[in-house]
């Protein structure tokens, strides 16, 4: 009897100590950060005035041996019942900015009117070409409220 207990709490302790090991490692998988080949970097700002001017920011700076373009797609959503992000009509087709650049090194604006008050998160989506390898797409995502 003290046995069958005993195996049993073994049994439990080393599945605890196996799943756990599992997690972990599907964990640290997760926070492996690729490696740009193509660009150096890609920021975002957002800016949201007092009365409701949103100004956005996007800049990089691509290796000038091996560039060769970026498309920069840029939208703007605005949180609707507490739980659903919906896009802002931004007079653009599909509701978003979508630059394509041919320099190395940009930085560039967009800016729109805000009609109503509330929680709002910017998209910004980098791609940018190169001989460095596959394509670099980089995400940025910036929350605000007006």
């Amino acid at each position: 009897m003290k046995k069958s207990i005993l195996k049993r709490i073994l049994s439990l302790i080393v599945m605890c100590t196996v799943m756990c090991s599992a997690v972990s490692f599907i964990a640290n998988a997760t926070e492996i950060t690729p490696r740009y080949n193509n660009v150096s970097y890609a920021e975002s700002n957002v800016s949201i005035s007092s009365s409701g001017k949103m100004n956005i920011t996007n800049s990089f700076s691509g290796s000038a041996s091996v560039f060769s373009r970026a498309v920069i797609t840029t939208y703007v959503e605005r949180k609707t019942l507490g739980l659903f992000w919906t896009r802002v009509d931004i007079g653009q087709t599909d509701d978003e900015w979508v630059d394509t650049i041919y320099t190395n090194v940009y930085s560039g604006t967009h800016s729109h009117q805000l009609e109503k008050t509330g929680k709002y998160r910017v998209t910004v989506e980098y791609v940018i070409y190169g001989s460095g390898g596959a394509a670099d797409t980089i995400t940025r995502e910036i929350e605000e409220t007006y």
